[in-house]
């Protein structure tokens, strides 16, 4: 079996959880004997990676591109779209990446096995942005894409149910969550207790409700705990969030640290008290099974598919309005 990828961003860049996602899986196809050809821009991974140039890793035979526009990089598309006839099948991450969109017509033109990664993207809450460019594209995918040549994938019943509801009840559908390549363990060595979030600082990740929520929480208020919130925090929304920390009168007891990767974004997992996740909607949810390998539980918002936390004992599942998530 020959598998094509091409994805935005791949690891080692660390800017979005299919990054990883896909990397693991690509991973685990070669060591089962699949063919495996990555294509990606080098964006989140410049200093890492030497772009525009083939090589041969544990994951594949991959490229990174020098892309100066991310979200329509036309070098890979044009080498992607070269590259499909050499496979039998090609993997495509999100609905509304360009690259997805054009790849699957020209998949579906050359009769290839088109498998289709929703990410979360069918949710209400994650159409609400964009919802007048993204509802018209979802017409045309039903219409062109949504036939016996493309199968799409979800992550949990959550999602699967999303794609239903937009495509019709009938249409090729796999759900498998995502899996991950299991960390070293971190011994825990805690000098200041924190709760912590990891991810994108973004609206629908709902962070403000969960500042808001320590806010009004005199458990926190009256411990020696931090919330640390760790993500890259040089956009607007950000910004926004930091003027609500400071109307709140909470900089001593919030940090921005930024975006982690590697051993110290490990560490953090590792050294956390818990990690909440207290977006509006997840199709999945990476953070959840990355602190849980560290050993560190887990409070997720009910817009995330991780009920399971509370059956095994993991961590809890709440909604995540600021007053649910203040409850001690």
């Amino acid at each position: 079996m020959k598998i094509l990828f091409p994805i935005g961003t791949l690891y080692p860049s660390q800017a979005g959880g299919p990054s990883n996602t896909v990397y693991w899986m690509a991973k685990a196809l070669v060591a089962e004997g699949a063919e495996v050809t990555c294509m990606a821009t080098n964006h989140g991974a410049e200093q890492e990676v030497e772009a525009d140039r083939w090589r041969s890793a544990s994951f594949g035979r991959v490229i990174y591109f020098r892309a100066r526009f991310h979200q329509f990089p036309v070098k890979m598309m044009l080498a992607a779209a070269k590259q499909i006839k050499h496979h039998d099948c090609i993997h495509l991450n999100s609905l509304f990446y360009p690259p997805s969109f054009i790849l699957a017509a020209i998949a579906t033109w050359k009769k290839k096995a088109v498998l289709w990664s929703c990410r979360g993207n069918l949710d209400e809450a994650a159409l609400r942005f964009s919802r007048w460019k993204k509802m018209p594209l979802l017409w045309i995918i039903k219409k062109l894409f949504a036939g016996p040549g493309t199968t799409f994938h979800a992550t949990s019943s959550v999602e699967s149910a999303h794609i239903k509801r937009h495509f019709g009840p009938n249409v090729r559908l796999v759900e498998v969550p995502n899996y991950m390549e299991l960390p070293v363990p971190i011994p825990r060595q805690v000098q200041m207790p924190y709760l912590l979030y990891v991810g994108r600082i973004h609206p629908v990740k709902a962070i403000d409700h969960l500042i808001k929520a320590v806010s009004m929480s005199q458990t926190f208020l009256r411990s020696v705990f931090e919330l640390w919130l760790a993500g890259a925090d040089n956009n607007a929304h950000a910004v926004e969030l930091k003027k609500l920390v400071g109307r709140l009168g909470l900089e001593n007891r919030i940090r921005f640290i930024g975006h982690l990767e590697g051993d110290a974004k490990q560490a953090l997992y590792a050294n956390a008290y818990f990690s909440i996740l207290p977006s509006h909607t997840e199709n999945f949810g990476n953070v959840v099974i990355e602190s849980l390998a560290q050993g560190t539980p887990v409070i997720a918002s009910k817009g995330t598919p991780w009920e399971v936390l509370e059956k095994n004992k993991a961590g809890f599942w709440v909604e995540n309005d600021p007053e649910s998530l203040a409850k001690p």
